[in-house]
């Protein structure tokens, strides 16, 4: 499992070098404040499948899960597959 201010920090990567957009902080609206629009949120979507080795069916759609950094990072904790 993943530190947490890794996992973090990890997230906040994703947003500044595949969404090229910068978060004030961890616990930043990230849907209220119109950071994360509907486009951006697939490629989110699809960023965390791939760096963190989830799968994010429907079910898993919960907006959120998806509001800031901090309950990303929950959202992707509580998925992580195991390595090794």
């Amino acid at each position: 499992m993943q530190d947490a201010l890794t996992l973090h920090q990890r997230i906040t990567r994703l947003f500044v070098e595949h969404l090229n957009v910068d978060i004030a902080s961890f616990d930043t609206d990230l849907l209220n404040t119109g950071i994360l629009d509907s486009l951006q949120f697939v490629e989110l979507l699809l960023r965390l499948e791939n760096e963190f080795g989830l799968t994010v069916s429907l079910d898993d759609l919960e907006i959120d899960f998806f509001r800031s950094i901090d309950t990303i990072a929950a959202f992707v904790a509580n998925r992580e597959r195991p390595t090794g």
